[in-house]
């Protein structure tokens, strides 16, 4: 009868504080939600159905050569996928397939400071089309008769989108919401990827610092298509290493409007060959003597390069 006593006393005692901790952790749900939702609608981006996004468009053979309709895991596919590698396959299932273009990802998490395992990755993705440019620059030095019509560059617009995905239900990155809007010309034409202009033909180039070699991450093979036929790393899986070298578990601040990783990824931009470049930074580097950290790879047909760092110094 004793232990009876005291036990409701003590269940009495910590029914409040368990009260306050669930409204507490309620709230902070509320707080998170409102933010993913500000960043996803900001600046004219429009909203995008997630259902849709993540349907049979996306589950699908030409994105997984693997995907089964008839499989109970084939919505799991894409479960250890991380967000950014996630946010361009959703892009490309979407949009026009394009075989010149620039990839911006700007990308933040933001983990609540009192309860840790709350997080959400914050992601802007933007395509630019390099075909008109690379089109326009032939037509300088080539008769127009000598040039292939511009459907052979690709036709289509600038698109950027937005996205907040999650831990969630054995995903990985589950995605909570979507914007998405087009870029005029004219202002594509103004953006800049970091040093150079985002449609520019030029490679992107590290800063003017020492460089040394890194080991390339060792990535688990690749559920989606990795490689374009001839061999060369579609963007999604170069933006996957560059991550996956760079990613630490050390949370970082999350400031508004100023992304904690930067990449620029180009591909069949640069030469005539096949090529993919990808180059990242991180912008928010918590470390007394360092401020950036950047790398950067290069593939093209038939090649392999190393895989480079660089730091710039406070």
């Amino acid at each position: 009868m004793k232990a009876q006593i005291f036990l409701t006393l003590v269940i009495g005692l910590l029914s409040p504080l368990a009260v306050q901790a669930n409204d507490i952790y309620q709230q902070t749900l509320v707080r998170m939600d409102k933010a993913a939702q500000t960043f996803v609608s900001g600046n004219d981006y429009m909203h995008q159905s997630v259902e849709a996004l993540t349907g049979s468009q996306y589950y699908s053979e030409k994105t997984f050569p693997e995907f089964s309709s008839s499989s109970t895991q084939a919505f799991h596919i894409d479960a250890e996928l991380d967000g950014l590698t996630r946010s361009i396959l959703i892009l490309e299932a979407q949009e026009s397939e394009l075989p010149h273009v620039r990839y911006q990802i700007h990308y933040s998490e933001n983990t609540d400071t009192e309860i840790p395992e709350i997080t959400h990755s914050y992601i802007e993705v933007t395509r630019y089309n390099l075909g008109p440019a690379l089109r326009n620059d032939l037509l300088q030095y080539l008769e127009v008769d000598n040039v292939a019509d511009a459907s052979e560059f690709g036709v289509g617009p600038h698109i950027s989108w937005r996205f907040a995905m999650a831990p969630m239900m054995g995903m990985r990155a589950d995605l909570l919401y979507a914007a998405r809007k087009e870029i005029p010309d004219n202002q594509a034409q103004k953006m800049m990827c970091f040093s150079q202009p985002c449609l520019s033909l030029e490679a992107t180039k590290l800063p003017s610092t020492p460089t040394h070699i890194l080991d390339r991450p060792l990535l688990s093979p690749a559920k989606y298509r990795a490689q374009s036929a001839d061999g060369v790393l579609q963007p999604a899986r170069m933006l996957e290493e560059l991550w996956t070298a760079c990613a630490s578990d050390e949370p970082l601040p999350y400031i508004k409007d100023q992304p904690q990783f930067v990449f620029v990824i180009s591909a069949n931009v640069v030469g005539q060959d096949s090529s993919t470049l990808g180059t990242g930074l991180q912008a928010i580097v918590l470390d007394d003597a360092i401020a950036q950290v950047w790398l950067q790879r290069a593939q093209i047909a038939g090649m392999e390069s190393e895989l480079l760092e660089a730091f710039i110094a406070r």
